[in-house]
């Protein structure tokens, strides 16, 4: 069914089309951290320097993309967890970084993080989330991981199904209080994966 989808590296061209899949998949996390960090700016376009780079956990060469027809429809993003602990935050709104720091307590140090996973809508339940997962699991093994590890807001409970469905098991909740930016209940639950 998804046989014309092409699952690839992302390259810093990819940026425009990636950084706004990103900020869908964070769930408001992104707009909490950056919105006003930069005045004027939108949130999407401030995450396209660090996506183009070839340099950094942010970098284009931790993500996939998910092709259909030449254009970008879906992305994942992972790294190995170890690298969030030497990230500047220098930059953001400490009450901000206090709002979430529960985020930071629950986490498998260790493991390879997927930071984002997402599909534009018209291209979701065809097996492309299964795909880019897929890949993520390549990179994981083939950089020596024995587990990956994600975040999902608890209630996002078609994310938590499809990670169930991919083998994915509740660890940790990371107690992150409801916020206009972050209007979740329930906080971020931390999933994790053997391979």
């Amino acid at each position: 069914m998804t046989a014309e989808i092409l699952i690839r590296p992302a390259d810093p061209d990819d940026a425009p089309a990636v950084a706004p899949l990103m900020v869908e998949a964070g769930g408001g996390i992104y707009q909490f951290l950056l919105d006003g960090v930069v005045p004027g700016m939108a949130v999407a376009d401030m995450l396209m320097p660090g996506l183009a780079a070839r340099e950094g956990s942010f970098s284009h060469r931790h993500c996939a993309v998910a092709l259909d027809g030449g254009a970008v429809v879906g992305t994942a993003h992972a790294y190995p967890a170890d690298w969030m602990r030497s990230v500047d935050r220098s930059y953001l709104p400490p009450e901000r970084l206090a709002h979430i720091r529960s985020f930071d307590a629950a986490q498998d140090w260790g493991s390879y993080f997927l930071s984002a996973l997402a599909v534009a809508p018209p291209w979701r339940r065809r097996g492309i989330a299964g795909r880019l997962l897929d890949w993520v699991e390549g990179r994981a093994r083939s950089g020596g991981f024995d587990r990956i590890t994600l975040h999902v807001w608890a209630d996002n409970a078609p994310a938590r199904r499809l990670y169930a469905r991919h083998g994915y098991i509740e660890v940790e909740v990371a107690a992150i209080p409801w916020d206009e930016r972050l209007p979740h209940e329930g906080g971020s639950v931390l999933l994790r994966k053997r391979l």
